[in-house]
This record gives C-alpha cells, sequence and structure tokens, in this order.
C-alpha cells in the first residue's frame, strides 16, 4: 500500500494552500494546480490535520509552511543575484516549483503524538525527498521537477547539475539554520564532515 493518496482538492482546500504558500499564486496554471494537489494529497494521508500544523523539522518550533515561504524567498533572490551578476539562465517557474514542494513529504515522514514530532514508520524506509518526488511524478511534473525534490536532502547520494538544484540547496540550508539557531541543535553550516 502507498504511504499517499491522491485527492482533488475541492475550493477551500485550494484557498488554504494558495493562502498558505502565496507565491504559488505566480505559477503556471497547470503547475499550480499539481502544486495544491500534491500538498492537499500528503495533508489527507498524513496525520495532520492543517497544513499550518506540520513542523519544519523535529522539534524545531518552526512549522512547514514558515520554513517552505523562508525558502522561496531566499531562493528567488539567489536567482536574482545568479542571472544579474553571474549570467545564469534560471527558469523561473521550475525553480519556484521546486521552492515550494522541495519538502513535501515531510507530513508524511512526521506525526504529533502526545505533543511530540515523531517519525512515522515510512520515513525509517523512504529517505527525505523520495515520496515527493513519486508523488509529483505520478501527478505528470517534468524530470527537473521530480529530480530536484528526489535529491535536495543532504544526505542525497546525487544531485543534478541544474542552476534550480543549486539555489533550492543553499536557500534550503540558509532558511533551515534560520530555525535551527533557535534551537539547541546545530546548524548545517556548522556541522563538518
Amino acid at each position: 500500500m502507498k504511504s499517499y493518496q491522491i485527492v482533488k482538492p475541492d475550493t477551500r482546500q485550494t484557498r488554504q494552500m494558495l493562502e498558505a504558500f502565496p507565491r504559488a499564486a505566480e505559477l503556471e496554471p497547470a503547475l499550480q494546480t499539481a502544486l495544491v494537489t500534491a500538498w492537499v494529497s500528503v495533508l489527507a494521508s498524513s496525520t495532520f490535520e492543517r497544513i499550518v500544523d506540520v513542523p519544519f523539522s523535529y522539534g524545531s518550533g518552526t512549522s512547514l509552511v514558515d520554513h517552505t515561504n523562508d525558502v522561496t524567498e531566499a531562493g528567488l533572490a539567489l536567482m536574482s543575484v545568479a542571472a544579474e551578476r553571474w549570467g545564469w539562465q534560471v527558469n523561473r517557474q521550475t525553480l519556484l516549483a521546486v521552492l515550494l514542494l522541495h519538502d513535501l513529504d515531510k507530513p508524511l515522514l512526521m506525526e504529533m503524538r502526545e505533543g511530540n514530532d515523531l517519525q512515522t514508520p515510512v520515513a525509517a524506509r523512504i529517505p527525505h525527498g523520495v515520496l515527493g518526488a513519486l508523488l509529483l511524478a505520478e501527478l505528470g511534473l517534468g524530470e527537473a521537477i521530480v529530480a530536484a525534490v528526489a535529491t535536495h536532502a543532504t544526505n542525497a547520494p546525487v544531485r543534478g547539475p541544474d542552476p534550480e538544484i543549486m539555489i533550492l540547496h543553499y536557500a534550503d540550508l540558509f532558511a533551515a539554520d534560520s530555525a535551527l539557531l533557535k534551537t539547541a541543535r546545530l546548524p548545517f553550516f556548522r556541522r563538518c564532515g
């Protein structure tokens, strides 16, 4: 049995996801529909009632919505620098999609029990990024988006050469470290080896 089911979002769910992720309004219609469907599907397949209740990381105190929006803003800023100063050719729609969808599987990998955010059984079997990528492939999203989501985690064995993946990497770690600095956990920039 799959860890998720594809759910067709209703009007209320669509509105909630677009409110949670305001930059999704900048996506072309088909990509926006896929994004909303993806987030509604993982939320419905998880133990969380509302997207704003999903934590970014175990014990972080930061919501996944806030982290995703922080990553999105940081990524768009990096895209501007890369394009203006270095002449990078970045597909803005692809970048926006990967920034908004990179942590799609987190509601499936965590659950709240007695006030604690804990790992789900599937999290012990499937690495972060993979379930989200499978769902996105099932929804028909392109390989560039699927690959970026599948391989963005810091422990991924490989990452592609696309500029969107590099921008996601740095935006994600920057936003993650911002959240981790508020906890007793070691931020990524201080981890060696």
